[in-house]
């Protein structure tokens, strides 16, 4: 089972990536994340995961997504939807 560490996730859209030594940055949905209530991942927690195709020729994306290790709070960063549509 492959593991890696959270590069970023947002979760009010429920995506990131993954990164992992010596491959791409995975793709990892809020729907792969096993767990109970609201499904999220922080910036630099360990994971582990199994390794899916990606949709439409895109890179691998990650199944079956299980947090081993949670960030420490003081490392944690989490995007939000923000972006250059607001008007404010």
């Amino acid at each position: 089972m492959p593991a890696g560490r959270v590069k970023w996730f947002n979760a009010e859209k429920g995506f990131g990536f993954i990164e992992c030594e010596g491959q791409p940055d995975v793709f990892a949905h809020y729907s792969a994340i096993k767990a109970t209530g609201f499904r999220k991942l922080n910036e630099g927690d360990e994971v582990e995961f199994d390794m899916e195709p990606g949709k439409n020729g895109r890179g691998p994306q990650a199944a079956n997504i299980v947090v081993t290790k949670a960030a420490p709070e003081g490392d944690r960063f989490q995007r939000s939807g923000g972006g250059s549509n607001s008007r404010w």
